[in-house]
C-alpha cells in the first residue's frame, strides 16, 4: 500500500482504517465513489485503484488491507458474488464477527443480485435504482456515523471527483448491459486510455486528429465487440451528458439513426433524415462529454461521413470485423476470452457445471463468447446436463452449431459467419479456397511460407490455390477478421475451421485431400537430423490436431504419406524430449488402424513398434516387451527375418530383454540382428545401431574390453557419418564413457561426459532424457575422482527434472535417487542417504543403469 495510509493503531495494525472497500473490477467506479463519499466525512478508507502500489503483490496487499480495517464494504453485484478471487475478503470479515453484533461486514448492492449462503442473512443496502443524493444517504446512514460534510472537497492527486456510477447520460439509446459480462477488465480500460473517457490520461494520438477521440473495437464475429462496446458505456456513463448507440451494419439506415438524436439536442427537425443528421454532426463537433457508438459497421468507406470531429472532447467507439480503420480511428483488437473467463462465464450462466466439464467444453467451443452463450442457451432450453451437451456436441457439433440460438449475441456460430462468407465468395474466390484449406489444417499458426513454398504442387491442383493467390486472399480474409495475423502466420479460429467444413459438402474430400498433400509435402525426411526439427516443429501441431489427417469417417483413407507423417510426428515428440505426448500419439493412431486397417497392416506394425518404444522410455518395460514380441512374430511373418522392418523389431525386443535382466538372451538377439543389419553395410545407421546395443550387453555382461572396442568404433563411424552433435553420436560418446569408467579411467570418462553433456544441453536442453542421462553419468565420475560436493549438486538437479518429468517411480527417477544417496553417504549425511534409500526400498528396487541407446 502506499506509504501515506494511516499506520497501524495496535501492535497487529488491526483497526488502522475504518474501511475497506472489496469489489471486483467490473464495480470499479462504484467503488470510488463510495469511497470518495465516506472520506469526504471524514473516514479512513482503503480501495485497491487509490492504495495498492503499482507492482505488489495483489493478494497481499488485499489481505493487509482486510487486517488494517475496522470494517469491510462489499460491493455486491452478481460479476462480484460469483468471483472467487474476492471471497476470501468478505469472508474473513464473517469470521471476525460471525454474529454481525459489530457490523464488521457492510454489503451494499449496486445492483439487482441475489447473495447466496451466509451472505442472504445479512441486511443489504441498496444504492441503485436512485439518484446519488438519495444514494449518498443510504450509504451514511449504513455506516451509522456522522454525516456532515466538510467544507472543501479534499483532493485526491490528479484525479476529479468521482461521478455516482448510477447516473445515467441526459441522452442515452445504450443497450442493456449484461448482466454476467465477465473478464476484459485490460480491453475495457484499454478503451478508456485511448478516448480518455476516464479523464486519468491524455488523449493518444495527435492533438484535433479524428483518430485522437475515436476507437474501433474489430475481431471475429460472435468474440463480444458488441457487448464489449456496450460494457465500456455503461461503466463510463458517468464521464457523459449524451450517448447514442447506432446500428451500422446498414449504411443506408445511419443518416436516419443520427438524426433522431435531433430532438434529443434541441435542435431544429426538418423530417429530411440527411439533413437532420448533419445538423447533429455539426452540434456534436463543437461540444464534448459524448458518447457515439457506431456497432457492426462493415468498413470504414461505409460510415466515414458520418463521423463527427472528436477536437472538442467528444468520442466515437466503433464495433467491426474489418481491421482496417487508420487514420480514422485508433484499432483495437478483440480476441477470444482467456480460458479463465470462459470457464467463469460458463459457471455463471450454467450454475451446475463442474470445473472439470466447463474447462473440456471451453476447449471445444474455442472460448468464444458467441459459442459459450449459445451453449448455455441450448442447454437452458434442452433441460440437458452439462456433461450430456459436452457429449452430444463432441459427436454432433455440425448440428449443435446451428442450433440454440443466443438471444444475448443474437444469432448462433453458424449464422454468424454466413454473410462474410457469402460476401467472399463473390469478392474473393481464392480466399473462400484458402478458407477451405485451412479448415482442415490445425487451429495453430499456419505459416505463409507452408502455404508459398514450391513444394508439391498436387496440393495446390486440389485445392485450386496457387501459391501467387495467398498474400490476396490472405488480406481479403483479415479484412473479414476470418483469420487473426500471428507474426508471419495466420490463425483460424476452431469453429470457424468447424463452420467453413460444414458448408463443404461435394468438396470436403477435395480440401481434406489437399491438406493432407501439404502437409506431406513439406516434411523433411526423417526426424532424427536435427537440422529438420524447426519445421517439425511448425508441423507438429497440424499433424497432431489437422482434421484432414483424423477423417470423421472411418471409411475414408489417408493413404500411406500421411500415415507416415503422423508416425514421423509422434517420433519427433519423443525425440525433442515429450515421451509423454509421444505414447499418446502413438497410442491413439494404432489403436485407430488396428481396427480400420487390421493388426497385420504394415502401418499398424510401425505404430505398435513406436508405441513400444514409448512404454520403454516411460518405464513400462513388460508391456514395451510384450508388444515388441508380438509386432517382431507378425513381421517375420509377413515380411521374413531380414526385413529391416524385422530387424527393427528385433533390436528393439532386445532392449527390453536387457532391461528386464535377460542380459544373455538380448545378447544373441543382438548378434544375430547386427550379422543381418551388415548386409546392409558397416556404416549404415541401423548397422550401427545395432552395434551399438551390442557393446552395451556386452559390458553388462563382463567383457568390457570387447564393449569399449566396439562403442569405439562405433562413435567413430557415427562422427564421420552425422557429425559430433547428432544424438545418435552423442549416446555412442555417453556408452564409450560408461566403458572407460568401468574400465578404471575415470578422467577420460569425465573429459568424455562434460562434452558429452554441454552438446545434449545445446541441443535439447536441460530436461531432455538423453541430457539428465548424461548428467548421471558425468555425477559418477565426479564422485569417483573426489569431488563429490560437485556430485551431488548435480545429482540434485538431475533427481529433480527426472522426477518432473517421469515421477518418482520411474526407473531413471530411482537411478538419480540411488546416486544422490552415494554421495550424501560419502559427504557424511548418513541421515540423507539413508532417508533416500528407505524410498527406494518402498519402491522394491534398486534401479540398474540405463544406458543411451
Amino acid at each position: 500500500m502506499r506509504q501515506d495510509t494511516p499506520s497501524p493503531a495496535g501492535e497487529d495494525g488491526a483497526g488502522a482504517v475504518d474501511f475497506f472497500v472489496s469489489h471486483v473490477s467490473a464495480d470499479r467506479e462504484w467503488a470510488e465513489w463510495i469511497a470518495w463519499q465516506l472520506e469526504a466525512v471524514g473516514y479512513r478508507v482503503l480501495v485497491q485503484p487509490w492504495d495498492f502500489v503499482p507492482g505488489s503483490n495483489l493478494i497481499a496487499e488485499k489481505h493487509r488491507a482486510t487486517q488494517l480495517s475496522a470494517r469491510t464494504i462489499s460491493v455486491l453485484s452478481a460479476a462480484y458474488l460469483a468471483s472467487e478471487h474476492v471471497a476470501p475478503e468478505w469472508q474473513a470479515a464473517l469470521d471476525a464477527d460471525p454474529s454481525g453484533r459489530q457490523r464488521r461486514l457492510l454489503m451494499l448492492r449496486v445492483e439487482d443480485c441475489k447473495p447466496p449462503g451466509l451472505l442472504a442473512q445479512r441486511v443489504v443496502v441498496d444504492l441503485f435504482a436512485t439518484d446519488a443524493t438519495l444514494a449518498t444517504q443510504r450509504l451514511l446512514a449504513a455506516v451509522r456515523d456522522e454525516r456532515g460534510k466538510p467544507t472543501a472537497t479534499p483532493a485526491f492527486p490528479g484525479r476529479p471527483e468521482p461521478g455516482f456510477p448510477g447516473r445515467l447520460p441526459v441522452v442515452w439509446n445504450i443497450p442493456v448491459r449484461l448482466r454476467f459480462f465477465t473478464g476484459r477488465d485490460a480491453l475495457l480500460e484499454q478503451i478508456a486510455e485511448q478516448l480518455a473517457g476516464t479523464g486519468r490520461v491524455a488523449v493518444t494520438g495527435p492533438v484535433g486528429s479524428r483518430a485522437a477521440g475515436a476507437a474501433a473495437l474489430y475481431g471475429l464475429g460472435g468474440v463480444g465487440k458488441t457487448q464489449l462496446a456496450v460494457e465500456y458505456a455503461h461503466r463510463y456513463a458517468d464521464v457523459y451528458r449524451w450517448a447514442w448507440w447506432i446500428d451500422a451494419e446498414q449504411p443506408v439506415l445511419v443518416s436516419g439513426q443520427l438524426a433522431a438524436l435531433a430532438p434529443r439536442l434541441e435542435l431544429p427537425v426538418s423530417g429530411r433524415a440527411a439533413e437532420d443528421a448533419a445538423a447533429v454532426l455539426d452540434r456534436l463537433s463543437v461540444t464534448g462529454d459524448w458518447l457515439l457508438i457506431f456497432d457492426n459497421a462493415q468498413s470504414a468507406e461505409e460510415v466515414r461521413e458520418w463521423l463527427p470531429d472528436t477536437a472538442r472532447g467528444g468520442h466515437v467507439l466503433v464495433t467491426s470485423r474489418s481491421p482496417v480503420w487508420t487514420p480514422l480511428a485508433t484499432r483495437i483488437p478483440v480476441d477470444v476470452l482467456s480460458r479463465s473467463e470462459t470457464t467463469a462465464l460458463l459457471r455463471q450462466l450454467v450454475p451446475d457445471i463442474d470445473g472439470p466439464t466447463a474447462h473440456e467444453l471451453a476447449n471445444l467451443l474455442g472460448d468464444l463468447p458467441l459459442a459459450v452463450g449459445q451453449a448455455a442457451a441450448y442447454l437452458e432450453k434442452s433441460g440437458e446436463t452439462p456433461a450430456g451437451y459436452l457429449a452430444t456436441f463432441r459427436a454432433r457439433r455440425h448440428r449443435l452449431l446451428a442450433e440454440g440460438q443466443d438471444l444475448v449475441y443474437g444469432g448462433s456460430v453458424d449464422a454468424a459467419w454466413s454473410l462474410s462468407l457469402q460476401r467472399l465468395a463473390t469478392e474473393s474466390p481464392a480466399a473462400v479456397r484458402l478458407l477451405g484449406l485451412a479448415a482442415f489444417l490445425g487451429p495453430e499458426p499456419i505459416p505463409l511460407t507452408l502455404l508459398t513454398q514450391p513444394v508439391g504442387r498436387r496440393w495446390q491442383r486440389q485445392s485450386g490455390l496457387a501459391g501467387r493467390q495467398v498474400p490476396q486472399a490472405v488480406t481479403a480474409l483479415l479484412g473479414y477478421s476470418l483469420v487473426t495475423r500471428d507474426g508471419d502466420a495466420i490463425r483460424v479460429h476452431r469453429l470457424v475451421q468447424e463452420v467453413t467444413r460444414t458448408r463443404l459438402t461435394r468438396d470436403r474430400r477435395r480440401y481434406a485431400a489437399a491438406a493432407r498433400r501439404l502437409l506431406v509435402a513439406a516434411a523433411p525426411p526423417g526426424t532424427e537430423d536435427p537440422d529438420s526439427w524447426p519445421v517439425w516443429a511448425v508441423l507438429a501441431p497440424h499433424a497432431l490436431t489437422a482434421p484432414a489427417l483424423y477423417p470423421e469417417d472411418p471409411a475414408e483413407d489417408i493413404g500411406p504419406e500421411a500415415r507416415r507423417l503422423l508416425l514421423e510426428t509422434g517420433w519427433y515428440l519423443r525425440v525433442r524430449g515429450d515421451p509423454h505426448a509421444a505414447h499418446s500419439h502413438h497410442q491413439q493412431v494404432h489403436r485407430s488402424w488396428a481396427r480400420h486397417l487390421g493388426l497385420d497392416h504394415p502401418d499398424t506394425l510401425s505404430a505398435a513398434n513406436n508405441l513400444a518404444e514409448d512404454l520403454r522410455v516411460l518405464g513400462d518395460v513388460a508391456a514395451a516387451r510384450s508388444l515388441d514380441e508380438d509386432t517382431l512374430r507378425r513381421r517375420r511373418q509377413l515380411s521374413g527375418d531380414n526385413h529391416p522392418d524385422t530387424l527393427a523389431s528385433a533390436n528393439n525386443l532386445a532392449i527390453d530383454l536387457r532391461l528386464l535382466g535377460d542380459v544373455a538372451a538380448a545378447r544373441n538377439l543382438d548378434e544375430d540382428t547386427l550379422r543381418r543389419r551388415q548386409l546392409s553395410g558397416r556404416d549404415h545407421p541401423d548397422t550401427l545401431r545395432s552395434a551399438s546395443n551390442l557393446a552395451i550387453e556386452l559390458r553388462l555382461l563382463g567383457e568390457v574390453a570387447a564393449a569399449r572396442d566396439l562403442d569405439e568404433d562405433t562413435l567413430r563411424r557415427r562422427r564421420q557419418l552425422f557429425g559430433d552433435s547428432h544424438p545418435d553420436t552423442l549416446a555412442s560418446a555417453n556408452n564409450l564413457a560408461e566403458d572407460l569408467r568401468v574400465l578404471g579411467e575415470a578422467a577420460a570418462a569425465r573429459d568424455l561426459d562434460e562434452d558429452t553433456l554441454r552438446r545434449h544441453r545445446q541441443l535439447s536442453g536441460d530436461s531432455h532424457p538423453d541430457t539428465l542421462a548424461s548428467a548421471n553419468n558425468l555425477a559418477e565420475d565426479l564422485r569417483l575422482l573426489g569431488d563429490v560436493a560437485a556430485a551431488r549438486d548435480l545429482d540434485e538437479d538431475t533427481l529433480r527434472r527426472h522426477r518432473q518429468l517421469f515421477g518418482d517411480d520411474h526407473p531413471a527417477t530411482l537411478r538419480s535417487m540411488s546416486n544422490l544417496a552415494a554421495d550424501l553417504w560419502e559427504l557424511g549425511d548418513t541421515a540423507g542417504a539413508e532417508q533416500l534409500r528407505t524410498q527406494l526400498h518402498k519402491r522394491h528396487t534398486l534401479p540398474g543403469r540405463q544406458p543411451a541407446l
